[in-house]
């Protein structure tokens, strides 16, 4: 069985041998929850993309003791930059595109309120949790960056901030290139990727897009649920690179 591994809040030292594990969240889930004994080993990752195997060598009331075997580069990470700027949805749907995006490797998520957008929040503690969680189970090296909440306008100008990114939009007209097609074509070392919410983005959001250079591209004949498509879109991405 592979050891358990935990992203955790404080950085490790290069060059350390031991660790005290101060964490208080990964000292309960290794203490209390997976009740892990003196000699069990367990990764730590500080979101360095490094991976660190440890052997426990104690117990104190508040902190993990180990022992530091093996400092490791994690190699699971995209070589591209992949930002979902998704609109939001439901609850459940929207921490279903955190959960299986960041399985799939997006790098970070910005929740957009779109012009059709029915939810206007969403909980960014828990949408925090699990995409670490999904970080940890997928054996990432990095957990995706969460933004708070932006408006649609607020998107486009932060998506067109960094002139090398390629900005695809994806919209549900068949007229429109595959963005297989747009991701062949080009070349760059970031994408920014826009999913609108249930009813789709606005003729208003589609205009402002291409206003601003954004290359509007198809996910394929069928109309896919919101979810769906961010899934599918991360998919097309993060295969072609």
């Amino acid at each position: 069985m592979n050891p358990a591994r935990f992203f955790v809040s404080q950085k490790i030292p290069e060059g350390s041998s031991v660790i005290t594990l101060a964490d208080a969240s990964a000292v309960h889930q290794i203490k209390n929850v997976l009740r892990k004994k003196e000699g069990g080993e367990i990764i730590l990752l500080d979101n360095s993309g490094y991976e660190y195997l440890c052997i426990i060598s104690g117990f104190t009331k508040t902190t993990v003791e180990l022992e530091l075997i093996e400092r490791i580069l994690n190699g699971n990470e995209p070589l591209t930059r992949v930002t979902l700027y998704q609109s939001i949805v439901k609850k459940d749907k929207m921490e279903w595109v955190f959960e299986k995006c960041t399985e799939i490797g997006v790098a970070a998520f910005v929740p957009v309120l779109s012009e059709h957008s029915v939810k206007l929040g969403m909980n960014a503690m828990r949408a925090q949790k699990i995409i670490q969680e999904a970080a940890e189970q997928s054996r990432r090296g990095l957990v995706p960056v969460l933004s708070g909440v932006i408006s649609f306008s607020e998107a486009l100008v932060r998506a067109t901030q960094h002139n090398n990114a390629l900005n695809i939009l994806a919209h549900n007209n068949e007229k429109l290139p595959h963005v297989n097609k747009v991701l062949a074509d080009n070349s760059a070392a970031a994408i920014n990727l826009f999913i609108g919410p249930e009813g789709g983005f606005s003729e208003a959001e589609l205009q402002a897009a291409r206003s601003r250079s954004f290359t509007l591209a198809t996910l394929g004949k069928r109309t896919l649920r919101s979810e769906t498509a961010a899934v599918a879109a991360s998919l097309f991405t993060i295969s072609y690179i």
